[in-house]
């Protein structure tokens, strides 16, 4: 019989199986073993004894505004233990997980392609208002000299249990100039190649695309395209 339950430091071999199965990648096991221990995370799995089945992965934020948001970043079943809701169960746990945290939302980005993952937050009662936005990521860039960067624009170090990255919040936020735009955008290059991170990356809505220098587009890779899932939590 399937549990749900807390990961423990036992279960990491089993969520990277798990990681491996679905998405073909490895994990970084000392951020797995910090969010087993970080009480701002919520790494909960669904196991049969010792066999793990899916996972969930969640942290808290916060937002310029002093926002705090529970991220739902990874949710994940092996193939062989899927069509049993576990996915949507799993979510469900985490957002439980979040009610100590005093958060006001939850949310997930989902691929636009991914409808089992969209069906599965939908069950979980999320919400989303199916506005398309690219992931786009820049590469580390090292600069010598520290940069300022326009106060309604957030640099969000993540460590997640498949990537070391930072996210950039508000690039195209309203009276954001371009030259701020790109001063975002260099300062955290630089903090990403000072602190061995793989990359950096924003989520632009592909209706403010325009809004967005022509050579931080060119110089992004776009990593696919994502709706966001919601949940109020107040």
């Amino acid at each position: 019989m399937t549990n749900l339950r807390r990961a423990t430091s036992t279960d990491i071999k089993g969520i990277a199986t798990v990681v491996y199965d679905v998405w073909a990648q490895d994990i970084l096991t000392d951020i797995c073993e910090d969010q087993i221990k970080d009480d701002t995370c919520a790494l909960w799995v669904a196991a049969d004894k010792d066999d793990i089945a899916g996972f969930v992965s969640a942290f808290l934020t916060t937002g310029k505004d002093g926002d705090r948001r529970w991220e739902v970043d990874l949710v994940a079943v092996k193939r062989a233990s899927q069509g049993q809701h576990l996915g949507q169960k799993l979510v469900m746990k985490a957002c439980q997980a979040a009610t100590i945290h005093n958060v006001s939302v939850a949310r997930a980005i989902v691929r636009v392609n991914n409808i089992a993952s969209q069906k599965t937050f939908e069950n979980a009662g999320f919400t989303t208002d199916w506005r398309i936005h690219k992931l786009l990521l820049w590469t580390p860039d090292p600069s010598d000299n520290p940069i300022a960067y326009a106060r309604n624009v957030t640099l969000l170090p993540m460590d997640t249990l498949t990537y070391r990255g930072l996210w950039i919040e508000g690039l195209t936020s309203e009276g954001l100039t371009i030259e701020e735009q790109r001063q975002a955008v260099k300062t955290a290059r630089s903090m990403i190649a000072r602190d061995g991170r793989l990359n950096t990356g924003a989520l632009i809505p592909v209706d403010e695309e325009h809004l967005l220098a022509t050579d931080l587009r060119e110089t992004a890779s776009v990593h696919g395209e994502y709706y966001w899932f919601v949940k109020p939590m107040e």
